[in-house]
C-alpha cells in the first residue's frame, strides 16, 4: 500500500510538472511582432543579421530615400547592404512608435539617432504563419 501511493505521488508531480512546462513554453519557431522588429533593429543598429534572413519576406521592398534620391532594394540586397554597411556604434538611441496595427498586420515607426543625424524606418509587417516584414522605408535626416 505504501509503495503505491508512493508511485501514485510520483505519477501525479511527474504530471504537474509536465503541464506547468507545456504552459511556460512559447510556440517554437513562432515570433511575436515585438520579436520580428528587434531582430531587424538589432541587425541594423550592430549589424548582427543572423536572424534577419528568418523575419524578411521573400518579396521583401526596401526603399531608402536621401533627400530627392531614393534606391531600392529586395531581400539579398538589404541582407548584403547590411553586411557591408553596419554601424557597430553602442550610442544609436532607438524608439518604437506602432503607427498601425490590428491582427494580421502592423506598420511600426523605428527612430535611430546617431550622432550627427536620425533615420527614420517605418517597417510594415503581415502575419501569415508568423510575423514577416514585407516592406521597408527608410528615410535619413
Amino acid at each position: 500500500m505504501r509503495t503505491l501511493k508512493s508511485m501514485l505521488a510520483g505519477i501525479a508531480l511527474l504530471s504537474i510538472c509536465v503541464v506547468a512546462n507545456a504552459i511556460t513554453k512559447p510556440a517554437t519557431g513562432k515570433l511575436t511582432r515585438d520579436d520580428v522588429v528587434k531582430i531587424y533593429i538589432d541587425a541594423t543598429s550592430s549589424g548582427n543579421g543572423s536572424k534577419l534572413n528568418t523575419v524578411l519576406a521573400d518579396d521583401l521592398e526596401f526603399y531608402i530615400q536621401r533627400g530627392d534620391y531614393v534606391k531600392t532594394l529586395d531581400k539579398n540586397q538589404l541582407i548584403d547592404y547590411l553586411k557591408n554597411d553596419a554601424t557597430s556604434d553602442p550610442l544609436i538611441k532607438t524608439t518604437t512608435t506602432v503607427m498601425q496595427e490590428d491582427d494580421n498586420s502592423s506598420v511600426i515607426k523605428v527612430e535611430f539617432k546617431y550622432a550627427g543625424y536620425s533615420r527614420t524606418d517605418e517597417v510594415t509587417l503581415y502575419k501569415a504563419t508568423g510575423w514577416l516584414i514585407t516592406k521597408i522605408v527608410c528615410q535619413f535626416m
